[in-house]
């Protein structure tokens, strides 16, 4: 439809044969320009999609990254283990004081406590050897 409009236009101007060349010379041009602008576009937007290459180098950055956290992580993980035995050590060794300590007290009670039952002992023996003796002088007087 624009084709019949230009060369109706061209021939008014150039007359008949000249239009018609004119005319498909413009054409011509017309589609080889929208041919060059379409390999163009083309070329731009496969500059701009990821190649399997770009993809595969992502993907090899990805798991690097990956690996150095997981090397950060298991450095930290055996940093905060380490701290925690030190602090089970720590706690251990205070807990074996107190139980030691405990230990020393229950034995220093039972030393006392013996020592009490030893003179209780040393005390109602007493008692009843002096019983027996009031009891025997009663007895024969």
């Amino acid at each position: 439809m624009g084709e019949l409009k230009l060369y109706k236009a061209l021939e008014e101007a150039l007359g008949s044969e000249k239009a018609k060349e004119v005319t498909e010379a413009i054409v011509e041009l017309v589609k080889e320009k929208k041919i060059e602008l379409k390999n163009e576009l083309k070329d731009e937007l496969i500059k701009e999609l990821a190649t399997k290459y770009d993809l595969k180098l992502t993907e090899q950055s990805l798991r690097a990254l990956i690996e150095q956290c997981r090397g950060e992580l298991q450095t930290q993980i055996e940093q905060v283990r380490g701290e925690l035995k030190k602090e089970i050590e720590q706690v251990k060794g205070e807990l074996q004081a107190q139980i030691e300590q405990v230990r020393t007290e229950i034995q220093q009670v039972k030393s006392e406590l013996l020592k009490w039952l030893i003179v209780l002992f040393i005390g109602q023996a007493t008692f009843i050897v002096g019983l027996v003796f009031t009891l025997v002088k009663l007895l024969k007087g």
